[in-house]
């Protein structure tokens, strides 16, 4: 765009500022609703608006699914422009250019002369799209609509052009009545690229720009979404004098006379100009500690921002009290602050012992479902973080529209996920690319806990298939806040018939799929693109007292040594066993279909239950941490091992085995069969229920596939006897 068509532009619009509750913009970079996502044109889940080729083009109606509030009037659709912008005015059908008019009833993201082209090496790769997707739940749900792999209509792209060639950025519709939009500006683009940012509305008589003129393109160049530019637009009238707490470094525990030092980020969100400033602090209703900061310049409108430490530390306070604190920003520019709520924090803190005893366990909750090709590789990954850590993992896998989904898990799933695979540790760490697992696991098994976790009293009723439990909870110290017992079911060894994506895993990573997408060394790329078989772990079945736990069993405060039990049951339904037409026998795949061994699901042997203690933020789903967790068998025979007497004959063939060993017994009576295999220090390696088999000469088959070569127990284990053997792995 020329610099005349600048001027012309900022002529215009100047003219028109004068109708009152115009929007104005706040900047607040990285401030993202949970599941904003660059990438997302690469994922599922999303609705495609305009894609290549389009130039000075509209799109069909796109969809919001909730009234948007836009100058005070509800809208359901919209259509975007190849131009960086949304209107609201169904009966527009011509993209407008810059030089123009400013669109009505619209949002401009960066409103330019762009173009939707296909890019050229090397960049070819990088999609280019217009689309939207909704993320969070009502009536807090946000709509996205983002902007991806622009160019400007002026680059002919016959040549390799760089990042700064390509403009991303996203506009964010907000539900409620409020009206709420922000615009999001990601680390692709020319820096120095002019364009216009804003809003106007259905009848050119209220607008708002920001800086009320073009700007350059707003760049930070990073890819973490917590440096991504920000711009939220709210409706009203910006204050002249407005500090707002960005963030404070006050925790809710710190042990009895340790230091503690009020720090944090703050901003200017009024329109003038901050010099000067006060930060306050009281304990319990005190006296007020006040620190005078002078000659800082602030920007206003959250331009800018300025890392604060207050001199004077707070060492008061006995141990197990519950402390008052407040702290407050006052006098910007020695003038009064007109919104004081965003510049006031009050939080209950506590003095303890810091005695944290208690062994961490990390609950690993996974996202996962038999659909998703890129899952198999994460499954791999929790396995190896067991295999590393043993009980200290708490694992859980949530399945989502497979036959392994349900309703408690579904809820866990749309508040903290919005791609597969994901994970989550605690509910506190939420991990996004699953190159990072393992570094987070190792950091957060190194957190003191400061409560343990036991599984107590288990039983089931073979009739009713009842199964009952206690979880047993003990605090070392004191603790203080919203605490919730909770409790979680899960199931090993799941199979289910031979139906793609929903028990056969899909796995991208499988020769048959493009070549696998790991290549030839990937531990899956002999497997088949769906794994028929599939052996699916850890599988969430149910979560007796509801996905955040019980309430009022534990009190706000607790003491050191206190101690909460909740009694939990759970009925299992029918055992589903399974049958195949194919063989496919792999290490993570079992088609064998021999009568009473093809267990599918529902097998008592393969329940696990879980307790854990979390806390509860009545508004804020994102700040429900998990402080500790512990898990148990419902059939655990891991500490009568050692007392069990050979009662009847046991041959194993062959014997030195490999992979596969047959178990021929005589049963006296028709019963369940369970077999544990331990190595030559005691440990369970496998642990396998083989459902009710009949009285008389029975067959059994043993994966030894992921058993080393030693020499190993073998433990078939009946109702009513148990049988013991030595078995030889040689490879």
């Amino acid at each position: 765009m020329s610099k005349r068509g600048c001027i012309c532009l900022l002529i215009f619009i100047c003219g028109k500022f004068l109708t009152a509750q115009n929007y104005y913009p706040i900047r607040h970079d990285g401030k993202l609703p949970r599941g904003y996502i660059l990438d997302k044109i690469y994922e599922a889940g999303k609705t495609v608006h305009l894609t290549q080729p389009a130039e000075s083009q509209l799109s069909a109606p796109g969809q919001i699914p909730f009234n948007f509030y836009f100058y005070n009037k509800p809208y359901t659709q919209y259509k975007v422009s190849d131009n960086g912008y949304i209107t609201f005015d169904l009966t527009q059908n011509v993209s407008l250019n810059p030089d123009t008019v400013l669109p009505l009833n619209s949002i401009l993201g960066f409103w330019q002369d762009f173009k939707l082209q296909q890019l050229p090496v090397p960049n070819d790769g990088i999609g280019v799209q217009a689309f939207s997707y909704t993320v969070g739940q009502a009536p807090s749900r946000a709509h996205i609509i983002q902007f991806y792999g622009l160019t400007l209509k002026s680059d002919l792209l016959d040549k390799p052009i760089t990042n700064a060639s390509i403009y991303a950025f996203a506009i964010i519709l907000y539900e409620g009545s409020a009206g709420r939009f922000d615009v999001v500006f990601s680390p692709y683009g020319n820096k120095e690229l002019y364009g216009t940012i804003g809003c106007n509305n259905e009848d050119n008589t209220s607008h708002k720009i920001l800086n009320d003129t073009l700007c350059k393109l707003p760049f930070q160049f990073s890819f973490d979404p917590e440096n991504f530019i920000v711009y939220q637009f709210a409706k009203g009238t910006q204050p002249d004098y407005d500090l707002a707490i960005r963030e404070i470094k006050l925790g809710k525990i710190y042990q009895a006379n340790a230091i503690v030092n009020f720090t944090g980020v703050l901003a200017n969100t009024g329109k003038k100009e901050v010099s000067s400033l006060y930060l306050n602090y009281a304990i319990n209703a005190g006296d007020t500690i006040s620190h005078f900061i002078d000659g800082i310049n602030l920007k206003g409108g959250g331009e800018g921002s300025y890392s604060f430490s207050h001199p004077v530390s707070w060492l008061s306070g006995a141990t197990g009290s519950l402390n008052d604190v407040n702290f407050w920003l006052s006098k910007p520019g020695g003038m009064e602050d007109e919104i004081s709520s965003n510049s006031n924090i009050h939080r209950k803190v506590l003095r303890n012992n810091n005695n944290y005893t208690a062994l961490r366990n990390i609950l690993f909750e996974e996202a996962t479902g038999a659909w998703c090709g890129y899952c198999p590789d994460a499954h791999l990954l929790l396995k190896n973080a067991i295999k590393q850590h043993g009980s200290r993992i708490v694992p859980v896998s949530y399945h989502i529209e497979d036959s392994m989904s349900n309703e408690s898990g579904n809820i866990i799933l749309s508040n903290f996920v919005t791609s597969y695979p994901d994970a989550i540790l605690d509910r506190k760490i939420f991990l996004g690319s699953t190159s990072t697992w393992m570094t987070e696991v190792n950091n957060r098994l190194n957190v003191k806990a400061p409560v343990a976790i036991q599984i107590e009293e288990r039983s089931f009723n073979e009739q009713t298939r009842e199964i009952g439990y206690r979880v047993r909870v003990k605090f070392t110290d004191y603790w203080y806040g919203n605490l919730r017992l909770g409790s979680i079911v899960t199931e090993n060894n799941v199979r289910g018939n031979a139906l793609p994506n929903i028990w056969s895993q899909y796995n991208y990573y499988s020769k048959d799929h493009a070549g696998g997408v790991g290549g030839s060394s990937h531990p899956l790329y002999n497997e088949k693109e769906h794994m028929d078989g599939y052996i699916h772990q850890y599988v969430q079945k149910a979560m007796p007292g509801g996905p955040w736990g019980n309430a009022s069993v534990i009190p706000q405060l607790v003491t050191p040594n206190s101690e909460y039990t909740m009694d939990y049951t759970y009925v299992l339904p029918a055992a589903t066993f399974v049958h195949y037409e194919v063989d496919n026998n792999t290490e993570y795949c079992n088609t064998v279909d021999v009568p009473g061994q093809n267990e599918g699901w529902n097998i008592p042997a393969n329940i696990n239950l879980i307790g854990y203690v979390a806390e509860y933020n009545d508004t804020d789903v994102m700040d429900r941490p998990v402080i500790n967790a512990g898990q148990r068998r419902l059939w655990d025979l891991s500490n009568t091992v050692a007392e069990l007497k050979r009662k009847g004959p046991l041959v194993i063939f062959p014997n030195p085995a490999d992979n596969e060993a047959g178990l021929k017994m005589e049963l006296e009576h028709a019963s369940g069969v369970k077999v544990l295999v331990t190595n030559q220090v005691g440990d369970i390696v496998l642990d396998e229920y083989y459902g009710n088999l009949s009285s008389g000469s029975n067959l059994l088959f043993l994966k030894t596939s992921g058993l080393a070569s030693g020499i190993y127990q073998v433990y078939v284990i009946t109702e009513s006897e148990t049988f013991i053997s030595r078995l030889s792995i040689l490879r």
